[in-house]
């Protein structure tokens, strides 16, 4: 089993990670970093006008694999981040409509939300969901 370095005889540790902004939004960098913070101090740079350089500085003395591996962990948390932005920008209209149906429905608002809510398939099977939903003499 191998010893961890002792800090005191060797160089100051860290990991650095280059990000193009064009790919990830700060918030995607700051969201990884606060989720890296338990374990690591953060520190980014703009380096250009379209790329982020994130210092990565473990608070405890790490193994030099082990700085790697976070420095992979880090660009997957990245990724993470940036994709839900994406898919969350996507389905937001959809979110909204459902959740606007959900409260018509209850009651909560007087109008209807705007726009279509159903499922053309869903509508022609007889004994289908929506047919269940929207029958009146439930």
């Amino acid at each position: 089993m191998g010893a961890l370095p002792d800090p005191s005889q060797s160089a100051e540790q860290f990991t650095t990670v280059q990000l193009d902004r064009g790919l990830f939004s700060e918030e995607a960098v700051l969201k990884a970093c606060y989720w890296f913070s338990k374990e690591y101090s953060c520190e980014i740079t703009r380096t250009t006008e379209r790329s982020l350089e994130v210092t990565l500085k473990p608070r405890q003395a790490l193994m030099a694999e082990a700085l790697e591996s976070t420095r992979d962990a880090f660009v997957g948390t990245v990724m993470d981040f940036a994709l839900r932005e994406k898919i969350e920008a996507k389905t937001s209209g959809i979110r909204d409509l459902l959740l606007a149906k959900a409260f018509s429905e209850s009651g909560v608002l007087e109008d209807g939300p705007l726009g279509t809510f159903g499922d053309k398939i869903e509508e022609e099977k007889p004994l289908g969901m929506f047919k269940v939903l929207n029958n009146p003499d439930r």
